[in-house]
C-alpha cells in the first residue's frame, strides 16, 4: 500500500507538466500539418516534448535552452542530409557540428546533448520527399509551443519555494533540537553530528533561493498566474541565511566546549529548543514576533552564567541570530537589537 500510495503522490506531483507535454505536443502536430502542410511532422512533436519534460525548476529558461538545441540540431542535421545524403560518416559529422555550433552560443549541457540527439534522428530517419526543410520548421513549431505552454500555463509558481521553506526551517529547527539534546547528555559526538547535518543545509537553502526566482519569473509572465508570492520569503531568506551561519558556529563551540569540558549556560538547551519550536512551521507561533522577542530578552550572558569563554560565544551567536532572525520576520534592525538586553561592560 505505501508503494501504491508514493505512486499516487508522484502522479499527483507530475500530472500538470505531463498535461502540458501533451497539449505542446498536439499544438505543434497541428500547425505543423494545417497550417504549413508538412505531412509527417515528427520533430515538431519531440521538439515540444524534449523541450518542456517534467521538470519545473527553472522552466521558461530551461525550456528556452532545449527548444534552441533542439532547433539547432534538426537544422545542421537537415543541412547536411540535404549536400551529402544520409550514412555512417554523415551520423559522425553532423553530431560534431552540432555540438560545436551549440557550445559556441553558449549552450548548457541538456541543450548541447539535445543538438547532437536531433542531429542524430535527422540523419537517420527516412527523409519526405521534396520536403527541403520542414523538419528543422518542425523544430521551431514544436519549441515555439513549448515556450507558450511554459509561459501562459506553468503549474502554481511558489508551490516549490513553499516546501523547500518548510524543509529548511524543519531541518533547522532539528539541528538546534539535536544541539539542545547534545548538551543534556554531554554529548560531544551528537554535536558533532548536528553540525554536521548543519553543514547540510546550504543546499536547500539555494534551492529555495532558485524556486523564489522561478516562481516570480513565472508570475511575471503567465496571465493566470499573477500571484506575487508571500513577501515575506524576500525578507526571510537573505536573513535566515545569516542566521544560520551564526547557528553552525554556536554549534561548533558547543561541540567544542564538549570536548574539552568548557561550561555552558545552564538555559541553554532551553533556549535551543524554544528557538526550533519558533523556526518549526509544525509548531511555530501565528506571530512569531512576541516569542522571539521574550527569547532575545533572556539573552543576558551575566543572567545567563556564560562565565568561560565557550559560554560566551554561544550567547553571543544566539544573540545575533535572533537579531537576524527578527529582521526576517519584519522588524527593523533598531527594534530587533532593542529586544536583546544591554551588555554590562
Amino acid at each position: 500500500m505505501r508503494h501504491l500510495r508514493d505512486a499516487w503522490v508522484r502522479v499527483l506531483a507530475g500530472v500538470w507538466a505531463a498535461g502540458q507535454c501533451g497539449l505542446a505536443a498536439a499544438a505543434a502536430w497541428w500547425i505543423s500539418t494545417t497550417v504549413l502542410g508538412h505531412s509527417r511532422p515528427f520533430f515538431a512533436s519531440v521538439a515540444a516534448v524534449v523541450s518542456l519534460g517534467l521538470t519545473a525548476g527553472g522552466r521558461l529558461r530551461r525550456t528556452a535552452e532545449l527548444s534552441a538545441g533542439v532547433t539547432m540540431g534538426v537544422a545542421v542535421g537537415d543541412l547536411w542530409v540535404g549536400l551529402f545524403g544520409q550514412g555512417t560518416w554523415q551520423i559522425g559529422v553532423v553530431v560534431f557540428l552540432s555540438l560545436v555550433a551549440a557550445v559556441a552560443v553558449n549552450g548548457a549541457g541538456l541543450a548541447v546533448s539535445q543538438a547532437a540527439i536531433q542531429a542524430c534522428f535527422v540523419v537517420a530517419l527516412p527523409r519526405t520527399p521534396n520536403s527541403g526543410f520542414h523538419r528543422w520548421q518542425d523544430a521551431l513549431v514544436g519549441g515555439a509551443c513549448a515556450l507558450l505552454v511554459a509561459a501562459l500555463l506553468p503549474p502554481d509558481p511558489w508551490k516549490d519555494a513553499r516546501r523547500l521553506r518548510t524543509a529548511y526551517l524543519s531541518d533547522l529547527a532539528g539541528v538546534l533540537r539535536d544541539t539542545a539534546e547534545a548538551v543534556r547528555m554531554q554529548s560531544s559526538t551528537a554535536a558533532a553530528e548536528a553540525l554536521g547535518r548543519g553543514r547540510l543545509l546550504d543546499p536547500v537553502l539555494n534551492r529555495w533561493s532558485h524556486a523564489l526566482e522561478t516562481g516570480r519569473e513565472a508570475a511575471r509572465i503567465s496571465p493566470i498566474r499573477r500571484d506575487k508570492g508571500d513577501p515575506r520569503d524576500m525578507r526571510l531568506l537573505p536573513s535566515l541565511t545569516r542566521a544560520t551561519r551564526n547557528l553552525r558556529v554556536l554549534v561548533r563551540r558547543v561541540t567544542v566546549a564538549l570536548e574539552t569540558g568548557d561550561s555552558l549556560p545552564g538555559e541553554l538547551p532551553e533556549l535551543l529548543d524554544e528557538l526550533a519550536n519558533q523556526l518549526d512551521p509544525t509548531t511555530a507561533a501565528d506571530d512569531a514576533a512576541g516569542p522571539m522577542i521574550d527569547l532575545a530578552g533572556r539573552l543576558d550572558p551575566e543572567r545567563l552564567g556564560a562565565t568561560s569563554l565557550s559560554g560566551q560565544v554561544v550567547v553571543a551567536q544566539l544573540r545575533v541570530s535572533l537579531v537576524d532572525l527578527l529582521e526576517g520576520i519584519g522588524l527593523d534592525h533598531d527594534r530587533a537589537r532593542e529586544a536583546l538586553p544591554v551588555l554590562r561592560s
